[in-house]
């Protein structure tokens, strides 16, 4: 894996692999054979399990050692031990939960932000959402980063390209009407923003499947 401005900076993990809340994009290397298994946390929620305050794993892959260190190997190991795809689920399940560290309650004000709509342009403004919260913009953010591990702006640009791809992957609009439907102000904006977090222009996007908007499948070089 390596985060794509570094192009010399790969990295390995042998016995797991955390990532922690992503501003930018990265490329995957070649995985070996055998059973992959992993969780995605919705937002705000990782922390209670992995232990450590999300705004510390911003743009980083944490191998499961570094995390947990011996229980992060010993996990690793029984997972890799048990050859039953419904077993390896429910260990790894059984595991997390005896992580989490509750209560498991969101900040209201963090809670509204994260459900808050972003289709159109007004309503991804950082601005808007603070100001119906009702603390200052300097709190606010604070709040929010310490719960969601990055700032309230950079999770509301990463939501919009989301809703971008995913509708890119479903073919069913043109590059014009994608831009205008998801907020962006027009097609050069979406376009320097695509760019930007995914490191190809739209019309090279090509995923990996209609259900998989978030892997691009990159060419290898000649």
């Amino acid at each position: 894996w390596t985060h794509a401005k570094d192009a010399t900076a790969w990295q390995t993990w042998r016995y797991g692999v955390a990532h922690g809340p992503q501003t930018r994009y990265y490329l995957a290397g070649p995985k070996p054979e055998g059973t992959v298994v992993g969780v995605s946390f919705r937002p705000g929620m990782g922390g209670a399990i992995l232990g450590v305050p999300l705004s510390e794993m911003q743009n980083r892959h944490i191998s499961l050692e570094e995390l947990w260190g011996h229980g992060g190997c010993e996990l690793h190991d029984r997972l890799a031990a048990t050859v039953n795809p419904p077993t390896i689920f429910h260990l790894l399940e059984n595991e997390l939960m005896a992580r989490m560290r509750r209560p498991l309650l969101l900040h209201p004000a963090v809670a509204y932000a994260l459900g808050a709509s972003v289709s159109g342009c007004e309503h991804h403004r950082v601005f808007d959402i603070q100001r119906h919260t009702g603390y200052s913009p300097r709190h606010f953010i604070e709040l929010f980063r310490s719960a969601v591990g990055i700032t309230p702006k950079q999770y509301y640009r990463i939501r919009r390209f989301s809703s971008a791809l995913t509708r890119l992957a479903a073919q069913d609009a043109r590059l014009a009407e994608v831009a205008a439907s998801t907020g962006y102000a027009d097609q050069a904006h979406f376009s320097r923003e695509f760019r930007e977090l995914a490191g190809i222009a739209p019309s090279s996007y090509r995923p990996r499947s209609a259900d998989s908007a978030h892997h691009h499948v990159a060419t290898p070089p000649k």
